[in-house]
C-alpha cells in the first residue's frame, strides 16, 4: 500500500469495519454555512471518497488535495457499478460509509438524490458553485456536474500490432486478421460503456455492433483488466478503454500505447455528497475541489483525461454517452457485441 501523509487508501473490508464500529446512531455532523465551509472541514479532518476513477489518479487528486487544506482523503476504489451496488446498499441501511462520491456518469447521482441517499449539489450550500464551470457542463437534471471526462480509444500492444498497421479509428478494428485477439471491457458492468457503444454504434452506421461482435471479442470484467490483457498479449487491441488503464502497465515496460478516434465518446466523471455522510463539510470542500479548475485539471491530468476547463481537448467529434437508452438498450447492445 503506498501511503501519502497519513493516509489515502483504505481497502473495502478496513471501511466497513469502521463502519461497524461507529454504528448508525451518531449524532448527525452540523452542515456549515458556505463561507464557514472550509474551517468546518478542517475541523472534521478527514473524508471518505468512493472512486471509480482508476486508483493511481484518485490517489493524486487526494494528495493534491490534503496538501491544500490539510485534510485527509480515505480512498475506496470501485468500478462504477460496483459503487453504485455498495453506496446503495449502505445508504439503505442508513449507515453510508462514504461522504463523497467520483463515479462515471450512469444516471446514478439522479437514482442517489430521489432515493434521497445524495444531496443535490445546487443545494448543498458549496462555496463556489457552480462558479466558472460551462453551463453546458452542470448537470441539474442529474443534481451534479461534470469534473473530467476520459474519451474512449483503443489499447494496443506494440509487439502485436506493427507501427504501420496501429488503428485510428474504431472501423480499422473490422480488419478479418483481428479476428479473436480483440479485448473488451464486459459492457453490461456500467451504464457507462452500453451508453459509449451506442453513441459510436449510431454514428458508424446501423450494423457497426454487429460487424464488431462477429470480431469474436474476448470479455473481460471491466476496463483495468482487458487493458491488462493486452499489455501481457493475451490480446493485440482493448477497445472503448481509456487512457489510465495503461498508466500503471506501461509504466512498469509493458508494450503498449493508447489512440482515441476523432469519433469518440467517453466516461464522464460526476461528483456526488452523501446526504447523511459523517464528514459533510469535507465531502462539500472536495466536491468543490473536484469541480474547480485546479481540482479539475489535477484529476484530469493524472488520468490521461480533459477538464471542462480545457474542453478544446476533447477529439474533434466527441459525443457524450447516450444514457437515456442505455438501460433499456443494455441487452441489444451485449447481444449486438456477440457477448450474451
Amino acid at each position: 500500500m503506498h501511503i501519502f501523509r497519513r493516509r489515502y487508501l483504505v481497502t473495502v473490508t478496513a471501511a466497513l469495519l469502521a463502519l461497524t464500529a461507529c454504528g448508525g446512531g451518531d449524532t448527525p455532523a452540523t452542515v456549515a454555512a458556505p463561507n464557514d465551509i472550509e474551517g468546518a472541514a478542517k475541523d472534521e479532518g478527514t473524508v471518505m471518497l468512493y472512486s471509480s476513477v482508476e486508483e493511481e489518479a484518485t490517489n493524486a487528486f487526494a494528495k493534491a488535495f490534503t496538501e491544500k487544506y490539510g485534510i485527509d482523503v480515505d480512498v475506496v476504489r470501485l468500478t462504477s457499478a460496483q459503487l453504485a451496488q455498495r453506496f446503495s446498499a449502505e445508504a439503505q441501511a442508513g449507515a453510508p460509509a462514504a461522504d463523497a462520491l467520483l463515479v462515471s456518469r450512469t444516471g446514478f447521482t439522479a437514482e442517489g438524490i430521489k432515493n434521497g441517499w445524495l444531496t443535490p449539489l445546487a443545494d448543498a450550500g458549496l462555496p463556489d458553485y457552480p462558479g466558472s464551470l460551462d453551463q453546458k457542463f452542470q448537470l441539474p437534471d442529474e443534481g451534479t456536474a461534470i469534473s473530467i471526462i476520459q474519451p474512449a480509444g483503443i489499447a494496443y500492444n506494440t509487439k502485436l500490432v506493427p507501427a504501420a498497421e496501429a488503428p485510428k479509428t474504431w472501423e480499422d478494428l473490422l480488419d478479418p486478421k483481428w479476428k479473436g485477439k480483440i479485448a473488451i471491457a464486459d459492457p453490461a458492468s456500467s451504464a457507462s460503456y452500453i451508453g459509449e457503444w451506442l453513441v459510436v454504434g449510431k454514428a458508424s452506421g446501423a450494423d457497426f455492433l454487429q460487424r464488431f461482435g462477429a470480431q469474436d471479442l474476448k470479455k473481460y470484467a471491466s476496463g483495468v483488466p482487458a487493458a491488462a490483457a493486452v499489455a501481457a498479449g493475451e490480446a493485440a487491441f482493448c477497445v472503448m478503454g481509456l487512457a489510465s488503464h495503461i498508466v500503471d502497465p506501461k509504466s512498469k515496460g509493458a508494450p503498449i500505447e493508447f489512440i482515441v478516434p476523432p469519433l469518440t465518446s467517453g466516461a464522464e466523471v460526476v461528483p456526488g455528497i452523501a446526504a447523511k455522510g459523517k464528514h459533510p463539510n469535507a465531502a462539500r470542500l472536495l466536491v468543490q475541489y473536484a469541480l474547480s479548475q485546479e481540482g479539475s485539471t489535477t484529476l484530469a491530468d493524472a488520468a490521461g483525461a480533459v477538464s471542462p476547463y480545457d474542453a478544446a481537448k476533447l477529439p474533434a467529434q466527441y459525443i457524450s454517452p447516450d444514457l437515456s437508452s442505455a438501460k433499456d438498450q443494455q441487452a441489444t447492445v451485449v447481444s449486438q457485441l456477440g457477448l450474451s
